[in-house]
């Protein structure tokens, strides 16, 4: 990897970067993809975190996910005329002196909503593993179907799809984001604010053997990311395993050795726990979604940020790289030089080695100017 580590988040998710829309034409697909590395490396920037897996699908040739909507507009089509997107980038990449990291979302099947649900597995394509499996899979009341997982046929087949990539292509890295289990939802019940349940009751039931339900759901999650990373450095050592979290850990106030803020905690409402992968030495990196301003109240950049970097003292070789709202630096607010003020804090501090930059529209956009400022701190 980079000494610095200096990337963007390309999300294909809803279409948000790659590609346009659905649907065109592979030599626009290719001149999007030329804009994306032109436009990371005016900004100074040596690392792209593509996303090729947003939904249980794929912008690559793949046995076990069917070919993305968000790419051909029809789930399950062929690659256009052939074009694999993620071939293209890695050696693109190469060749510009840039490292590729796949970004791949584990366990989401479907996007939707509470008021518009995306939830049934018959409008799934035929061989889609969650339509085969549809005991492996979880409705939430967020209208999104999820894979469930407390199921180690579920776990098999993500660490399955994460080395068909790593042996497939020459990526510098496998990235997962920070959706394990859901965001929970809410509801009222006599007046009081409860979390709608996961219905995972079944295997809990089956494996709990004597852990709370929490602790048996972020056993789950470390298993995966365990098998993950063995899986990987089995295959091959020059390809890191990161992710990148919601930034709150743990607060202060429901554990002493947690984060001087008051927001959702990513241990006890995901089911994440970053520090168990960094002292179980079973990641290459870490990459907080620290998405907040300096001043933001109940979570500050710079509280959260310090925390980090405490943490990860003495823990070998690996990575902890900042992640930066970017999406946000012109809202109502921000400062203009917020961004590059957390850059430049980043800089100061003895264990981070690395900033990510979400989304890739701002970037593009030149919002604030802010490629000049970011080509500067590189």
């Amino acid at each position: 990897m980079n000494k610095y580590f200096y990337g963007v988040w390309v999300a294909s998710v809803n279409n948000l970067d790659f590609p346009s829309k659905p649907g065109i034409p592979v030599a626009q697909m290719k001149e999007e993809l030329e804009d994306i590395i032109a436009t990371s490396k005016k900004a100074g920037l040596n690392a792209i975190l593509f996303q090729v897996r947003p939904a249980s699908d794929a912008l690559y040739k793949s046995k076990l996910f069917p070919v993305s909507a968000y790419l051909t507009g029809v789930q399950g089509s062929e690659l256009p005329e052939g074009f694999d997107p993620l071939e293209y980038m890695v050696t693109r990449c190469h060749e510009e002196g840039m490292e590729l990291h796949a970004w791949l979302n584990p366990y989401r099947i479907t996007l939707g909503s509470e008021e518009r649900p995306n939830q049934d597995l018959s409008a799934l394509c035929e061989g889609h593993p969650a339509r085969m499996h549809p005991e492996w899979v979880v409705a939430y009341p967020d209208g999104k179907l999820y894979f469930n997982p407390g199921i180690q046929a579920v776990r098999d087949l993500i660490v399955d799809g994460v080395m068909e990539v790593v042996d497939g292509y020459a990526v510098d890295g496998i990235h997962f984001d920070d959706y394990f289990y859901p965001y929970p939802k809410r509801t009222e019940i006599n007046g009081e604010s409860v979390v709608i349940p996961y219905d995972d009751k079944k295997e809990y039931e089956e494996q709990g053997n004597g852990m709370s339900l929490d602790d048996w759901r972020r056993d789950n999650v470390n298993k995966l990311v365990k098998q993950c990373y063995d899986a990987i450095h089995a295959s091959r050592d020059n390809c890191a395993f990161g992710i990148s979290p919601f930034a709150i850990w743990r607060n202060k106030a429901s554990c002493e050795d947690g984060m001087d803020t008051n927001g959702l905690e990513c241990y006890s409402a995901l089911y994440a726990d970053f520090t168990a992968w960094v002292d179980g030495g079973y990641i290459d990196y870490v990459n907080p979604q620290i998405y907040w301003k300096f001043d933001t109240a109940v979570a500050r950049f710079g509280v959260i940020l310090d925390w980090y970097d405490k943490y990860m003292e003495g823990k070998g070789n690996i990575g902890l790289y900042a992640g930066h709202g970017l999406y946000r630096c012109d809202a109502e607010g921000w400062e203009p030089d917020e961004i590059p003020n957390q850059i430049d804090y980043c800089k100061e501090k003895k264990n981070v080695n690395g900033s990510v930059f979400f989304g890739y529209s701002k970037l593009k956009e030149d919002a604030l100017g802010l490629c000049a400022k970011i080509k500067e701190r590189a």
